[in-house]
């Protein structure tokens, strides 16, 4: 397991879900994301039918171009509004694996509560699970990113909040600390 943290100072653009933005348009009419139902379907790099995100939830854009969806309370508490859609990460410790690193009781939770799938024969689509409303691929080499892990008073696993993420976009984005 490594610990990582999001690079320092990093800036980003984001847009808010709901709200009249030329980018959302734009992102609409290239087939990116799709308003339904009170809510939106974001067509990440892993997504395989769109994953849910609802009004007032925040989109940002990976290094090609992508959407990927944040949920607000976690965006507003891992960012600051620098200015119309320009914001700065505040980047704190997290863990992330990779397969190089052989099994944890992270990951085997989410084996057995959180539908993570290992396929073996297919390196394109390596891992899938359950997530945002939609079944999300990765290839083998990506990184498994843990917002949040926690653990009962015997040392038990007993909740995981977690992505994927492509290893083009963690090398951009994240730093190894430990």
């Amino acid at each position: 397991m490594k610990l990582v943290k999001k690079k320092e100072g990093r800036k980003v653009t984001a847009y808010c879900l709901g709200d009249e933005n030329p980018k959302i348009e734009s992102l609409i009419e290239e087939g990116k994301i799709e308003r339904r139902d009170g809510g939106w379907l974001i067509f990440s790099q892993e997504a395989n039918e769109g994953e849910w995100a609802g009004d007032g939830d925040f989109i940002k854009l990976d290094g090609s171009g992508y959407p990927y969806p944040n949920a607000r309370a976690y965006f507003l508490d891992n960012h600051r509004h620098i200015g119309g859609d320009e914001y700065e990460q505040l980047p704190k410790p997290l863990k992330a694996w990779d397969r190089e690193e052989g099994m944890c009781h992270e990951i085997e939770y989410l084996i057995a509560h959180k539908g993570l799938v290992i396929n073996e024969g297919d390196e394109d689509n390596y891992f899938s699970a359950p997530l945002w409303g939609d079944i999300l691929s990765a290839r083998a080499d990506c990184m498994i990113v843990f917002y949040s892990v926690t653990i009962n008073e015997d040392g038990d696993v007993t909740d995981v909040d977690f992505n994927f993420v492509a290893r083009d976009e963690f090398e951009k984005t994240y730093d190894v600390i430990g």
